[in-house]
């Protein structure tokens, strides 16, 4: 990752963060594409926050930063309250977007919808109303992926559940083998996880 040096407003340096951004998008997109260990993501995630917040500073930057913010969003997950960061990052890009353009942007009403359930969702789970929290998926999923505790362990345990696969093969059936060892992985950390197949057992997973 980079190093936390002063950040340049050079016009180089400005064009050198975007790339570096988009670098990470691609990386993360690839891992997941790949079902290869996810633990890096977070951090390249909090590199994106950290760039596009000093590029959105600038006029000729914002369009770049909202796109590599964005994207970025879609490839988070597990990590609600670095996810809201992160949007609230987009968010505060589009308004610059807005000012400069002056006009109001329509994707601006939902990002502000999404940013407000995702608050009401951290805090149901900071106070321990799990039925309280809402989601579009179709599938179940355990509320305690909401919670700070399970987001504070989720990289270290994904890393220690995929140096146990590192030799298994990616494809059918490896879901399986992969929320096995995350499960056992969070309960050493004290997390009791349950998994899609435990909490959907009428879907069929591969």
């Amino acid at each position: 990752m980079t190093t936390q040096q002063p950040l340049q407003a050079t016009p180089e340096a400005l064009q050198a963060y975007i790339n570096q951004c988009a670098e990470y998008c691609e990386k993360a997109k690839l891992i997941l594409q790949e079902q290869e260990d996810p633990s890096p993501i977070a951090q390249m995630a909090r590199e994106v926050i950290r760039l596009a917040k000093h590029l959105g500073q600038f006029e000729p930057a914002l369009n770049a930063a909202y796109v590599v913010t964005r994207d970025m969003a879609e490839l988070l997950y597990e990590h609600p309250r670095l996810l809201l960061q992160l949007k609230e990052t987009e968010l505060e890009i589009l308004e610059y977007i807005e000012a400069k353009e002056q006009h109001d942007l329509e994707i601006v009403s939902d990002l502000r919808s999404e940013i407000k359930q995702l608050k009401a969702n951290i805090k149901a789970a900071d106070e321990g109303r799990f039925g309280d929290i809402k989601t579009t998926s179709m599938l179940k999923s355990d509320p305690m992926e909401w919670t700070a505790e399970y987001e504070a362990v989720i990289d270290e345990a994904d890393h220690e559940a995929y140096q146990h696969l590192k030799d298994s093969p990616r494809g059918m059936g490896f879901c399986f083998g992969y929320w096995a060892e995350k499960r056992a992985a969070l309960a050493k950390r004290g997390i009791e996880w349950k998994s899609p197949n435990i909490l959907n057992p009428r879907v069929m997973f591969d």
